[in-house]
């Protein structure tokens, strides 16, 4: 039970201070592993005149020293790491050695005796070969059922509660326990091992052919290595279908270790009720893994399913969440688990028979355990760094039951039928590793937690996972990335969750922008996490920035980056731009470098590791690589986290800088700007900077039409944070708080809304209190602009009542006339917009959205001449061409509306694909499908996946009876699109019959009748 609490513990500490890429987590483990190996080995073979009981009560007290020691041990690999590591930064193998011996001088001490209380444990409980493996399985289902207990007791009570330190302090416990324990027990057990000490091992229980002790050695490193590779390559495929919190990998692991439980436990009664074993018996436990193992690969896209069902009957509850990951893993790794847990016993037995007279059991037990660590180290390197990069976690799954069927075959005695039985599985191994049916990308790139429910449950796994397009999808060294495309969408999944996608471009826009659009100008920058590379590309927007330093922890997202083009603009060409593939926590760490301005993109503290970007530690960090008047910008989202997390996030980082204000994004996305000082706000760079183009584009696309518009988007200042944190605590690397709070509130619903009442409860006025004076007036107008395009009622409230103080003037008339065309008042908002042109004849904006206020008020002709009127004087004002187009089809005039339609397009440079759908449409209004399938046509050559093209060509076809064009487009629309319109399932059903496919119509009738229960209850094909 300590060894987990403390494998657990170690690993998390060490990670806080060499990363948490997989290179630094393989390092730590390796040296955990290989302390284990060495001390088994070791320990097991040394003869000692104390009796063992004796041996293994003062073997847990020197690893409860141990433990106690790894605390000082910690803090000084930390202070040493630190020193050392910009000298060797540039040199990889240097690094390796640097944390392979930061990782020694902490574990090698503790792990060397832990690996011994196994074999002096086996020296207790046996006295001769026949007992070995039995007694073993014992001893081993008992001591993993601890490790169960520990792994489970670390990751759900010992780390939220105590912290890091009491972690380790209760471990170290444990073994003070256990060795008084030890000391304890009657000196008439003692006796016991007199034999043991001066007897040799005598008569084997393995029938058959006896093996040799060093072919069993090897034989039991391939199984350790196999366990390895199976439990490193589900962990990555699970971590992408039931999420990768640490609460899910705590499950896993759980799961995996109470497979060895059962299976060690069931070998004592397979031997009782057998007698004998042989190596015909370890070859069938190698078959059985392989079957095993496939037939979970086999049955995956049967068993995913039950997330989502499980999720909906809990009602997206935590507990239900749990259980979901609980399901899972035990249909998955739970059989393949449980038969190496039989495995081990069962080699020692077979070692037993093959040992020499004067191997002891201790000793046995000692080498056999070794061998099986050393195969796991390999293993876990092998799949880590090689295997699950180049062929993906289901095909190394599928890989790793090859590899137990191979020994299955070559220990199988030269028998023909058990032989010919491997051989058949596998080529069984090989179709469903390069099956494309069972290994479904787009399925396996999905987060069924997160997705699984999307279209009200209506849909099935199978068709969520193919309402998007996969254009990208690599298992990489650290996390598995894809890259999904449907209608002018382009999305990028890291483990299965969407991080960033055409949806997210005003905040991650607003990411980059919002540091670097204050003064003082930022020369150096840099980003934490590259996504999709928006924000990179923001940055790089500012023609005074001279350097953008960002660091990306998994290769593969750079990989992805041509595929998000659409998103980064190709920022990875600009020579500024420099990536740097490493942990940001380390980075910052390590780095001798200075920054006027970072950003951390990471938004989501429920996925295991990325709380420790919001700790109390990381901001101290931040604080001392920015120069003294530096800037830190911090995405934070509000729709999964619990009010009082997003409190501990801002108690957590107020008393690091002298000034952090609150600032709204997209929907529930929320940016902390934190400053080093106290200066006044004000957008004399920004103005400076509008007549740059593409910066301005940017700000436009996020509805800031002014340099002060930008103002919108504030929400609270520094004293508001403080008074709204108070009494919060404070997450800290010994207490990552947000590690094990965020995941339990990850599928709530209404946090978003509940977040909302928060911050404004602690609201003041529409601007920073320290924005300068001089900004305030045209900051309350461009910002009342900005709120309205937001659709922020309560910003918007605030604004407009802020300027109702303002002089009287056209942009103020302007904008209330805005405001109270949203409020549907058409009568006071035409008033308010001629007022303007009264103080502002010239005002092209103000005639236009009063053309606008007369046609919802029903004064068409007003509001036609309006229109007209603009585009006298100005051809090719584009909202009034806009305007004349949707006037024109909302009284079906279609004439006039494919006109207006021609002009908007001749005015845009490059007319995106749906401007081309609504030509199209328009032209079938006019019953031209003679212009309409051109036109049509080029709009997929624009974007091949536009919604609107495909189900207008469809209907075109359809109705001039080119059935098999119909039927491609038709079923495009209701693969990607299936809840976006109820008649396309109709058509579509029309078209099969038309084809002869009547099977083919009730299947999608069928399909249309589950999303649309209400609006196709009765409906046949046309």
């Amino acid at each position: 039970m300590s060894g987990l609490i403390y494998q657990v513990a170690w690993i998390k500490a060490l990670g806080l201070i060499f990363g948490h890429t997989l290179f630094a987590i393989a390092t730590v483990l390796a040296v955990f592993m290989a302390g284990l190996a060495i001390g088994s080995a070791y320990i097991g073979r040394w003869r000692s005149h104390t009796t063992p009981v004796v041996l293994y009560a003062y073997t847990e007290l020197l690893v409860a020293a141990a433990g106690i020691l790894s605390l000082v041990g910690l803090r000084s690999v930390s202070w040493l790491y630190v020193k050392v590591y910009p000298d060797v930064v540039g040199l990889p193998l240097f690094l390796v050695a640097v944390r392979f011996f930061g990782a020694v001088a902490v574990l090698f001490v503790p792990t060397f005796l832990m690996g011994g209380t196994l074999p002096i444990l086996a020296r207790v409980i046996s006295r001769n070969s026949d007992e070995l493996g039995t007694r073993v399985s014992q001893l081993y289902w008992v001591n993993t059922l601890g490790a169960v207990v520990g792994t489970l007791v670390s990751g759900f009570i010992l780390l939220p509660t105590v912290g890091l330190r009491g972690t380790i302090a209760t471990a170290v416990a444990l073994n003070v326990l256990s060795g008084f324990v030890a000391f304890k027990i009657p000196k008439s057990l003692h006796h016991q091992q007199v034999l043991e000490n001066s007897d040799v091992v005598p008569s084997s229980p393995v029938v058959g052919p006896q093996p040799s002790f060093t072919p069993l050695l090897f034989l039991f490193a391939v199984v350790g290595c196999t366990a390895f590779i199976y439990e490193i390559a589900w962990t990555r495929l699970l971590s992408i279908t039931v999420s990768s919190s640490t609460y899910a990998f705590t499950t896993m692991l759980a799961m995996f270790l109470a497979g060895i439980v059962l299976g060690s436990a069931f070998f004592r009664y397979f031997v009782g009720r057998s007698g004998k074993i042989s190596l015909i018996t370890f070859s069938r436990t190698q078959t059985w893994v392989g079957v095993a193992a496939l037939s979970s690969l086999i049955m995956f896209h049967w068993i995913l399913p039950v997330v989502p069902f499980v999720l909906r009957a809990t009602h997206r509850t935590f507990g239900g969440l749990l259980l979901a990951q609980l399901i899972i893993s035990s249909l998955t790794v739970l059989p393949v688990a449980t038969i190496f847990g039989f495995a081990f016993p069962l080699v020692v037995a077979l070692f037993a028979g093959a040992a020499s007279a004067s191997d002891t059991s201790s000793a046995i037990v000692g080498r056999a355990y070794a061998a099986n660590t050393v195969g796991s180290i390999i293993g876990s390197l092998a799949a880590g760094f090689w295997l699950v990069p180049s062929l993906g976690s289901f095909r190394v799954i599928a890989a790793a039951a090859g590899m137990n069927l191979l020994l299955a075959a070559a220990t199988s005695a030269r028998r023909i039928l058990p032989l010919t039985l491997n051989l058949l599985c596998l080529v069984a191994a090989v179709l469903v590793g390069s099956s494309s049916f069972l290994y479904n990308r787009s399925l396996l790139s999905l987060s069924t937690v997160l997705y699984g429910n999307d279209y009200q449950g209506r849909l099935s796994l199978n068709e969520v996972a193919a309402t998007s397009d996969l254009v990208f999808a690599k298992d990489g060294i650290n996390d598995s990335v894809a890259v999904s495309r449907s209608d002018n969408y382009v999305a990028l999944r890291v483990n299965g969750k969407v991080d960033a996608s055409t949806g997210d471009i005003r905040t991650q826009l607003l990411l980059g922008h919002l540091g670097a659009a204050f003064d003082p100008v930022p020369r150096r920058v840099l980003i934490i996490g590259f996504g999709s590379g928006m924000t990179v590309s923001a940055v790089a927007r500012y023609p005074d920035v001279q350097r953008i330093d960002c660091v990306e922890i998994e290769p593969s997202v750079i990989s992805a980056a041509p595929y998000l083009n659409s998103l980064n603009r190709d920022v990875l060409t600009d020579p500024r731009v420099h990536v740097i593939f490493d942990d940001a926590r380390n980075f910052l760490l390590t780095t001798r470098e200075k920054y006027d301005l970072i950003i951390s993109e990471p938004s989501n503290p429920w996925i295991a590791g990325v709380a420790t970007l919001f700790t109390d530690e990381f901001y101290a960090v931040v604080r001392r690589v920015l120069v003294p008047d530096g800037k830190f910008v911090q995405w934070v989202q509000s729709y999964s986290l619990a009010p009082a997390d997003l409190k501990m996030v801002v108690a957590t980082l107020v008393p690091h800088f002298g000034e952090v204000t609150l600032w709204r994004a997209a929907g529930p996305d929320l940016l902390l700007l934190a400053r080093s000082d106290h200066a006044q706000f004000n957008f004399r760079r920004l103005r400076s900077l509008w007549q740059n183009r593409p910066l301005r584009d940017d700000f436009e696309s996020i509805d800031v039409h002014e340099p002060e518009g930008l103002a919108a988007y504030y929400l609270l200042d520094d004293a508001a944070l403080w008074k709204m944190s108070y009494g919060a605590p404070v997450n800290t690397d010994d207490r990552t708080l947000l590690e094990y709070h965020a995941p339990r509130t990850v599928l709530s619903s209404n946090l978003f809304e509940t977040n909302q009442e928060l911050i404004n409860a602690f609201r003041g006025g529409p601007l920073p209190m320290n924005l300068e004076s001089s900004d305030v007036s045209q900051a309350l107008l461009a910002g009342s602009v900005t709120a309205i395009d937001l659709g922020d009622a309560i910003t918007t409230g605030k604004f407009l009542g802020a300027v109702k103080s303002q002089p009287d003037s056209a942009a103020k008339d302007f904008v209330q006339g805005l405001f109270a065309l949203t409020r549907g008042d058409f009568s006071d908002s035409k008033s308010l917009f001629e007022s303007a042109l009264s103080k502002d004849p010239s005002s092209l904006d103000a005639t236009h959205w009063l053309a606008i206020a007369e046609h919802r008020g029903g004064d068409e002709a007003s509001a036609r001449a309006h229109v007209d009127e603009i585009l006298r004087r100005s051809p090719n004002y584009l909202p009034a061409l806009t305007d004349k187009m949707e006037f024109a089809v909302e009284r079906n005039a279609w004439g006039i509306a494919v006109l207006a339609q021609l002009n908007r397009m001749a005015v845009m440079p490059d007319p995106p694909a749906s401007e081309y759908c609504r030509l199209g449409a328009i032209w079938m209004k006019m019953f031209n499908t003679a212009e309409a399938e051109p036109v049509l046509v080029r709009g997929l050559t624009k974007d091949p996946y536009s919604y609107a093209c495909h189900l207008q060509l469809g209907e075109l076809y359809r109705e001039t009876d080119r059935f098999p064009l119909a039927r491609q487009h038709l079923e495009f629309v209701v693969r990607f699109y299936p809840d976006t319109n109820p008649t396309v399932f109709a058509s579509l059903a029309s078209v099969y019959l038309n084809l002869g496919d009547a099977k083919a119509a009730d299947a999608v009738l069928r399909k249309g009748r589950r999303v649309f229960p209400e609006e196709l209850k009765g409906i046949q094909s046309k």
